[in-house]
């Protein structure tokens, strides 16, 4: 049992330092730097939310910190699509609350048929889906407003999703919609 606890946690450190080192290169100009404690805390609690996912759903954490200063960590794992980061920085806006730091790198994932994360790999891969990870560090709140602030998320992801599953159909109606007012 032990070989298998030994290859387990070596495989969960190839992948927090693959997302560490996903984090760092997302970072952009203009951004606070993050130290190596710090993005090892983020990859860290990246991670752990990404470990299990199901298809098609985000999986949403929020934890409060108060090493250093007081803060609320979000990591938010999803497939990845347009509008997240805005919709998610809105979400946040409306719920009064500015945002310290936000990171989003976005990588390959395989996971198992369990839902289980196997590899992550920086940029597109053949086999792989894209997974978007996001990392957000914003003022601490209290119990109640972290349950609001969860469900506006998980509703807002939920939207997201929706607009981008319908957009094709929606723009096929509206190049028939074109067609039809051509004729």
């Amino acid at each position: 049992m032990t070989g298998q606890s030994d290859k387990a946690g070596k495989g969960r450190r190839t992948l927090a330092g693959a997302l560490q080192k996903a984090i760092e290169a997302s970072l952009l100009p203009g951004d606070t730097p993050m130290n190596a404690a710090q993005l090892a805390e983020a990859a860290d609690y990246l991670l752990a939310t990404a470990l299990e996912r199901k298809p098609g759903a985000a999986d949403i954490e929020l934890h409060s910190a108060s090493e250093g200063h007081r803060t609320l960590n979000l990591a938010i794992v999803n497939d990845d699509m347009p509008f997240l980061v805005d919709s998610i920085a809105a979400t946040i806006a409306a719920q009064g609350l500015a945002i310290d730091r936000l990171v989003h790198p976005i990588l390959a994932v395989r996971r198992d048929r369990n839902g289980r994360l196997v590899e992550l790999h920086d940029g597109r891969q053949a086999g792989m889906g894209c997974e978007s990870f996001i990392y957000v560090e914003t003022p601490r709140v209290d119990a109640r407003q972290r349950r609001e602030l969860q469900a506006a998320l998980a509703a807002t992801l939920a939207d997201v999703r929706a607009a981008v599953e319908d957009w094709p159909r929606m723009r096929e109606a509206m190049a028939e919609d074109a067609r039809q007012l051509g004729e």
